[in-house]
Parts: C-alpha cells; sequence; structure tokens
C-alpha cells in the first residue's frame, strides 16, 4: 500500500514497545515520537533504554516511560503493562519485539542441549508473549486497540538449520498469535492482531555478525527504517500479516512449499566458500568465530550468558 495513503496515529496514542533498547524497537519508537505519541520502552538494559527515551524525547515524542524488564521471568513479564497502566491510564498499542536469538548447529552447539537453555529461550521468544498480551488485552478492548507481533519467516521456513531454536520458537509464536487472532474475531472483539513476518533486517547486531558473509543483502534483506514503518503503519491498517521484505520473504515461502530439494538448497546456500562436502564442518568452525562476535556485540541481549560455548 502506498505510505500516503496510510493514515498518521493519533497525537498521544500510547504505545508499549517490548524490545525497545536497539534494532527495529529503537527505530519504531523513534518514528512513534515523531508522530507525537506517548511511549513505554521495555527492554533488559536499563543504559540502552535511558539513551533511546532521551533521543525520543529529542524527537517529538509526548512522553516516555522505560521499564526494564527481564523476558525470561514469564511471571513478571506484565509489569510492563501495570507500569503504562500507571503512567497513562490506557494502552493503544501493544509491540511485542523482544526475542533473544541463538545461532549455530544444533548438534554441535552441546550447551544448547541444556533444557534450561531452551526453556530460557521460549520463555522470551514466546511465553513472555501470551503473558503480557493476557495482560493487555483488557485494556486494549477499552480502548479498540492494536497488537502487533515481531515474528519471522523462520517461523515458517527453516532457512538455516543453524537457527533452529530460533525457528523453533517463531513457529509456536504464530501458532499462538494466528490463533488468537482467530478467536478474537470470533468473538467480535474490537482488539486486532498482526502478526509480523520479518525476513533478515540489517541491524547493527545482524552486520556485525554476518558482514563478511556473501549475503546479497541489497536484494534479500530489509532495513530497520522500513520495518519499523510497516510496525508502525499497522495500527492504522491492521492487517493480519505484516510481511517483509516482500519479494524475498514470499519467494522463499514458495520454494518451501513448492520446491522438494528445499534442504539442499538451503545447505548449498548456507556452505561457506571452499568448504568441503555440505560444507558442515567449516559451518561449526565458522559459528564458533561468529559465537565470540555475537558475545562481545550482546547480540543475545544477556539471556545467552550463563550458557557460552567452550572454546
Amino acid at each position: 500500500r502506498n505510505v500516503s495513503t496510510i493514515p498518521d496515529i493519533p497525537g498521544g496514542t500510547v504505545i508499549l514497545i517490548c524490545g525497545a533498547s536497539s534494532g527495529i524497537g529503537e527505530e519504531l519508537a523513534y518514528q512513534a515520537a515523531e508522530k507525537g505519541a506517548n511511549l513505554v520502552l521495555a527492554a533488559r538494559s536499563e543504559d540502552k533504554l535511558l539513551r533511546v527515551q532521551e533521543e525520543a524525547l529529542k524527537r517529538g515524542a509526548g512522553a516516555v516511560e522505560i521499564v526494564p524488564a527481564d523476558f525470561s521471568d514469564v511471571a513478571g513479564s506484565g509489569v510492563v503493562v501495570e507500569k503504562t497502566l500507571e503512567k497513562f491510564g490506557k494502552l493503544d498499542y501493544l509491540v511485542l519485539n523482544h526475542a533473544g536469538l541463538p545461532f549455530g548447529p544444533f548438534l554441535a552447539a552441546e550447551y544448547m542441549h541444556d533444557p534450561a537453555f531452551i526453556e530460557k529461550i521460549m520463555k522470551v521468544n514466546f511465553l513472555s508473549h501470551i503473558e503480557i498480551a493476557l495482560k493487555a488485552l483488557p485494556h486494549l478492548e477499552g480502548s479498540s486497540g492494536h497488537i502487533y507481533v515481531t515474528s519471522s519467516t523462520f517461523g515458517e521456513v527453516p532457512i538455516n538449520y543453524a537457527m533452529s531454536l530460533y525457528c523453533t520458537s517463531k513457529h509456536a509464536l504464530n501458532g499462538f498469535f494466528y490463533s488468537l487472532q482467530q478467536e478474537l474475531l470470533a468473538k467480535e472483539s474490537s482488539v486486532s492482531v498482526t502478526v509480523g513476518a520479518l525476513g533478515l533486517i540489517w541491524t547493527p547486531d545482524i552486520a556485525s555478525v554476518f558482514e563478511n558473509d556473501p549475503i546479497p543483502k541489497d536484494v534479500i534483506a530489509g532495513t530497520m527504517e522500513g520495518a519499523a514503518r510497516g510496525m508502525l503503519d499497522s495500527y492504522t491498517t491492521r492487517p493480519r500479516t505484516l510481511t517483509y521484505p516482500v519479494f524475498a520473504n514470499v519467494f522463499m515461502r514458495l520454494l518451501w512449499y513448492f520446491n522438494p530439494y528445499f534442504h539442499e538448497m538451503m545447505i548449498s546456500q548456507n556452505k561457506p566458500r571452499g568448504s568441503e562436502g555440505n560444507g558442515y564442518d567449516a559451518n561449526v568452525a565458522d559459528w564458533k568465530e561468529k559465537t565470540e562476535i555475537a558475545s562481545k556485540r550482546r547480540f543475545m541481549q544477556g539471556y545467552q550468558k550463563d550458557h557460552q560455548p567452550s572454546a
């Protein structure tokens, strides 16, 4: 849809953004601020949130509240809704954008086999989303509000075997929130849900890990600005799915459903240049190097700190 035909969000709209300290969530906060929205920003890092708060106020936000939150504490995740209501007395738009991103070939990454680690990823990437949505729904009913959930193409298609746990959590997210979307329609609720099917978005964290890979990012990757614009527009247009970037994601879906050799194609695509066979051993070695980079960049936003692989 032409962005010029999309109505702006009303000034003073109250938006709760979970996962707002960096990347797409940070960019969304700035774009919403420029529309005069009131913001509640939630994430693990208070220092990062303070930086985003300061910039959002400079860009025109009505008011900005920050809520440091550990989303691996599922029962405590609902505090972000409570703090929103304490500050503004209402909630119009809930954005569930937080996630940990475990990366590495699962069979080779022995620390990922720990049930406690798997449980932590599912708490952050899936269960906390349900808890926050449940706490928010009665208040969104009062404002005819909207929920946006950042899912992924990985929630539909196994693009890279090194993303198995992330893929698992996004499949779960899709299953629950598309079902919730249907149930809200069935009960004629005033609340709507958008599930974001985001592909590769070239955030600083992603760039720090994959900048030397042969990824045709100009063709297959989307920008933070484009993703955030789609998320902001979803409040007024209320699509059931936001697919971005469109071409790469639709093409991947078609390959998955109609190409019987999809797995072989992805293995070839993800094979390091010059490696032997299917490139698995080279990918494992490459992953260990990337884990060092990811750790330094806090790619897991702290959720992986107790489960680092041995060198």
